[in-house]
């Protein structure tokens, strides 16, 4: 067992370690999870000892602890291959806990929440939000791990989580939007997201792509933008962009792209960076409602359009794998294979047409 000035660490017989501090008092308190190695033990001690220092602390042992508390402490204190959650991770938790999960759960204690309250929780958080949505199964996969670290912690005796099938993401296939409503959303935006919209359609560049491109990325006169911040080395790309789009970007980039070869191409009226959700709530949301596109739409879905676009276009897997910029080739046979489908489609109806009687000319 390890001693420290602020608590102490010691291994439990799981194999995993558990650590205990000092509160203003005196006394000793568990930590609320326990952890997989002695270095995230300690990291945790040292991490909340400023807490202590504030008389900031719960006594997880002897106080109501409610869901909402233990689930954002869960996500300040979570470590992955002993490493925090990444900030998007966090950001993403922390939205379903406090939009989806809370409002229904949050004042629970940990201990009193039962099988029968997630169910009731879950076939309703399925009936709001509708078919189609990945947010139900995103929100009880979350709900579930949170509970499988107060089961480690011995606060419960048994995860509640025990609906079977429901982390499992059952997307619907995601709307694909015409020529006409792509140029309506183009039409609907204030005139400083036109150019965006029609790039994110057209390149299939991501938002976040799209937000980072500075002006030095883009080459105006070869017709095409390169992407620098990517997640892979499959990310990093050269992209052309479609001629008639060119002149939107170009006087996209005269009228609203900050100044100097580094400056960001697509940034907000006072010169902020795009933030996803800030753009989703102020430019894509009433965008979509005002051209009438369904609720379950989103951005993200133009970067479909645009891959639907190019594979009618007739390009290969390869060629989309390059201009999706994906590490692999199963989103492009994606796009591929609903072509195929669709032309099986036109030759079955074409068939279709043969066996209706034929008039005979007058």
């Amino acid at each position: 067992m390890g001693k420290r000035i602020y608590g102490t660490v010691r291994r439990l017989a799981s194999g995993r370690y558990q650590a205990r501090w000092f509160g203003p008092e005196g006394k000793q308190h568990p930590a609320p999870r326990t952890f997989a190695t002695k270095t995230d033990a300690n990291r945790w001690l040292a991490h909340h000892q400023a807490a202590v220092d504030k008389g900031e602390w719960i006594d997880t042992r002897e106080s109501k602890v409610m869901l909402k508390g233990y689930a954002e402490q869960w996500i300040t204190t979570r470590r992955v291959k002993g490493k925090p959650l990444a900030p998007r991770t966090a950001e993403l938790y922390r939205s379903l806990l406090n939009k989806h999960i809370a409002p229904v759960l949050g004042t629970y204690e940990m201990r009193g929440l039962t099988a029968s309250a997630v169910r009731s929780w879950y076939a309703e958080l399925s009936k709001k939000i509708g078919e189609g949505s990945t947010v139900p199964a995103k929100s009880y996969r979350f709900l579930r791990a949170v509970c499988q670290t107060a089961v480690e912690d011995e606060m419960i005796g048994r995860n509640p989580c025990a609906i079977r099938g429901a982390g499992q993401e059952r997307t619907s296939e995601r709307p694909m939007f015409t020529l006409a409503q792509v140029q309506a959303l183009a039409d609907e935006v204030d005139e400083r997201w036109r150019a965006l919209i029609l790039m994110a359609a057209w390149t299939s560049l991501r938002l976040g792509e799209l937000a980072a491109l500075r002006r030095d990325d883009v080459d105006l006169k070869a017709g095409t933008v390169t992407v620098m911040k990517a997640k892979s080395e499959a990310g990093k790309r050269t992209v052309a962009v479609p001629p008639h789009v060119m002149p939107e970007l170009c006087r996209h980039v005269e009228s609203y792209s900050e100044p100097g070869p580094r400056g960001l191409v697509f940034v907000g009226p006072k010169g902020a960076p795009i933030r996803r959700n800030n753009f989703a709530n102020r430019v894509w949301v009433p965008a979509r409602d005002a051209v009438g596109l369904p609720e379950h739409s989103h951005l993200h879905d133009l970067r479909g359009v645009g891959a639907t676009w190019a594979a009618r276009a007739g390009a290969t897997t390869k060629e989309l794998q390059a201009r999706l910029g994906h590490a692999s080739p199963a989103m492009a046979l994606r796009y591929q294979r609903a072509e195929q489908d669709r032309d099986a489609t036109l030759a079955a109806a074409m068939s279709e047409a043969i066996r209706q009687p034929v008039g005979t000319a007058s």
